[in-house]
């Protein structure tokens, strides 16, 4: 069932993780995908799941004690977000509609948006690209979600085994539904950070970092996952010296010869290539220019000025709409099965928010990537200094 796929909203370290605290190794299996997607509309009595599953009896126990599955009046229960096609169809529908308020109210600040973020320092590079992190992902995405969890509203950082804190959902995807649809952020935790943010169309690829540090094969060997951190970090390397590249070109561009000269020895000009092969960087008339957004020290009071424009209408928003959302999603199956709603709420969210998006895209107010030039389809990938992310947090 490769059309089922798991995630998590918050934080959980991939490559060091025991493999007894990670729900993953569990739920890829194709039989335990199987499995998930009938009791989602079946919960079952735990004696026949365990009479008619049991070659999948050790990860239904590690499921269980992750709190991934739960036990009910003799039946065990998805005790996470699931949806599959019935429910994807009912939320998009609901939440398209709660969407259309937001929409209106960020249009609305159209000219002050454009006005503070003339501050920007590189005009190469558009200001609805800008928007688009900054909108789009730092304030709706994760922004939203710190917002949420200082106003007691919904937690997505649920302590986990293993040190993580997260939460988990999945959901038997129908791809139409998600083109356009930005909602995804992705990001690696170094100096400067790399991100991307996207939606997660079937044709959507992003070709930067960090997804393809961790799309690269681990050694596919028995035995061999216990070294995957170690294959990692490697590659957490090329990320850091691809960071000091952009550094040095940094805002204003550089002389093609001065960046020669001033890049270190360990660096090479197959970095500065690698850079420009995934359209982080453009050469025009004997100069690099970054041609993706790059945030520093000087663009924090831009970003915080841009975001505080949106946080009175998301708190008015919560208050005047989260109840009645709570009614309208009575019928889905999260609810229907226990989920508890602040957790379920998180993914009704980035359902709410990234059409919010889609229709900002569309509007002209934040970067539109299935436009005519765009050279990343369906996503948009960005560098920050870790202290500029950092900020968003306080």
């Amino acid at each position: 069932m490769d059309d089922i796929k798991f995630g998590i909203c918050g934080d959980l370290d991939w490559h060091n993780t025991p493999e007894k605290d990670n729900p993953f190794s569990a739920l890829d299996k194709e039989e335990m995908k199987e499995l998930i997607f009938k009791l989602n509309r079946d919960p079952m009595e735990e004696e026949v799941i365990f009479s008619e599953y049991d070659a999948l009896k050790p990860e239904i126990e590690r499921l269980l004690r992750l709190d991934a599955l739960k036990k009910r009046d003799g039946k065990i229960y998805v005790n996470f977000t699931f949806l599959d096609k019935k429910d994807n169809e009912l939320i998009f529908d609901i939440c398209e509609g709660y969407a259309e308020e937001l929409v209106e109210k960020i249009v609305s600040k159209k000219e002050k948006i454009g006005s503070v973020l003339s501050a920007y320092e590189n005009d190469k590079v558009e200001k609805e690209k800008l928007a688009f992190l900054i909108i789009g992902c730092y304030f709706l995405d994760w922004g939203s979600l710190t917002f949420f969890r200082k106003w007691d509203i919904a937690n997505n950082l649920k302590p986990q085994p293993g040190g993580n804190e997260y939460i988990l959902w999945g959901e038997k995807q129908d791809e139409e539904m998600l083109k356009e649809i930005y909602w995804g952020g992705h990001m690696i935790v170094m100096d400067p950070i790399f991100h991307t943010f996207g939606d997660h169309h079937t044709e959507t690829r992003r070709d930067t970092l960090p997804d393809i540090l961790h799309r690269a094969l681990d050694f596919d060997f028995p035995g061999g996952k216990e070294y995957g951190s170690l294959l990692f970090e490697k590659r957490k390397n090329l990320a850091s010296e691809l960071g000091e590249v952009i550094k040095v070109i940094g805002k204003d561009g550089i002389d093609v010869k001065e960046l020669e000269g001033a890049l270190e020895e360990k660096l090479s000009k197959k970095h500065v290539s690698m850079l420009e092969k995934m359209h982080y960087i453009e050469k025009e008339e004997g100069t690099y220019h970054l041609s993706i957004p790059y945030f520093t020290d000087e663009d924090v009071e831009m970003i915080s000025e841009c975001v505080e424009l949106f946080v009175p209408m998301l708190k008015n928003w919560l208050h005047d709409n989260r109840e009645q959302l709570r009614s309208d999603l009575e019928e889905t199956r999260p609810m229907k099965n226990g989920v508890p709603f602040d957790e379920f709420f998180i993914q009704a969210w980035h359902y709410v928010f990234g059409s919010v998006n889609k229709k900002l895209a569309r509007e002209g107010i934040i970067y539109d990537t299935y436009s005519q030039g765009s050279k990343h389809k369906g996503y948009l990938p960005g560098v920050a200094e870790k202290n500029v992310l950092e900020s968003l947090e306080g």
